[in-house]
């Protein structure tokens, strides 16, 4: 489970403390096949509840990772098979895109939305945390040459559907990914991604991105005092979207006594539609990201995070938002 506390200290548009929360129930089962392949079954069971920082804060980009629409819901129940000896997995069943694609290493304690999945792909109705569609994807990993594909039927997000399995239905249409790269583990991961987003007889609404990202290990590699460093890059259809191209980077201090250090940089620059629906709106919202994620034990860790959003997107006659918080989260 996990469990943030988040306060607008100042700017935005109200003040108070928000409390979004996660509990995560899940199932994992490997076994190694008569073939020698390995097997792999895995469901999690999600509830999401608590209220959500952004409507205090104005902010666009979703600055808490965690905040959710409150519901039940089956996050993700596939099957996966692999060789390690040929270097190739291959997963079917309800999944996220956000899961394989589009993954930063250094940026994974950062609070903000854009550090997990970058905001030129999240807001467009993809299959992502915390509601999957059903899909396969594949990776291939010869060496440090990787790539990955996918392709989704259904299309989440879909108001009608707050909670519960996310059944494919006449006229969802579908998402097709691409990504590959390079990943050293340990060392550097640099890849280059491009999506499109297929709604079914609706050719206009086909909605395509391309996405860019490099995660180096700058100092102390192989070590376990290092620091890493990491850059993102992402661009979509301005006319189809509220944000239109989103840079990030940060860099993360990682020890084995003090925990990990994190900080970052998110710049969503927004759609000339989008202005043109919220008069006043500055052309782009910048967030800054301040963390430290210390581990108490093994079942438990501390994450005290401040945030500074600079002209808030949904709040353009607010001033820059201060955020100040904690998170809490355990697993047994």
């Amino acid at each position: 489970w996990a469990f943030d506390l988040m306060d607008t200290a100042s700017g935005g548009r109200a003040r108070g403390w928000k409390a979004p929360a996660l509990i995560d129930l899940r199932l994992t089962r490997h076994q190694r096949l008569q073939s020698g392949l390995d097997s792999y079954w895995h469901v999690d069971l999600i509830r999401i509840f608590g209220s959500n920082p952004s409507r205090d804060a104005g902010d666009i980009q979703v600055l808490d990772n965690l905040a959710a629409h409150h519901a039940w819901r089956l996050y993700r129940a596939f099957w996966q098979v692999g060789d390690a000896r040929q270097h190739w997995a291959l997963r079917l069943g309800w999944q996220g895109y956000d899961e394989l694609f589009g993954l930063v290493p250094d940026a994974v304690d950062l609070l903000n939305s854009s550090f997990g999945q970058m905001p030129t792909s999240s807001q467009v109705g993809m299959p992502i945390w915390p509601q999957t569609a059903p899909g396969i994807s594949a990776r291939w990993h010869p060496d440090a040459f990787y790539v990955m594909a996918g392709l989704w039927s259904g299309v989440p997000r879909d108001p009608g559907i707050p909670q519960g399995l996310n059944l494919p239905r006449r006229g969802d249409g579908s998402l097709q990914a691409l990504e590959l790269g390079l990943d050293r583990h340990g060392r550097y991961k640099l890849a280059l991604g491009a999506w499109a987003l297929h709604r079914a007889g609706v050719a206009q609404q086909a909605h395509r991105g391309v996405y860019a990202l490099a995660d180096i290990v700058l100092l102390g590699a192989g070590s376990a005092r290092h620091l890493g460093g990491f850059v993102q890059w992402g661009q979509t259809q301005p006319y189809q979207s509220a944000i239109g191209r989103y840079v990030g980077a940060g860099v993360r201090w990682t020890t084995r006594r003090h925990g990990r250090v994190s900080l970052g940089m998110a710049r969503a620059l927004l759609s000339p539609s989008f202005r043109l629906q919220h008069p006043g709106s500055a052309r782009a919202e910048t967030a800054y990201e301040l963390t430290w994620r210390k581990r108490i034990d093994a079942q438990l860790a501390l994450q005290p995070d401040v945030q500074y959003i600079v002209h808030p997107a949904l709040a353009p006659r607010a001033g820059h938002a201060l955020e100040i918080g904690l998170r809490v989260d355990s697993s047994f």
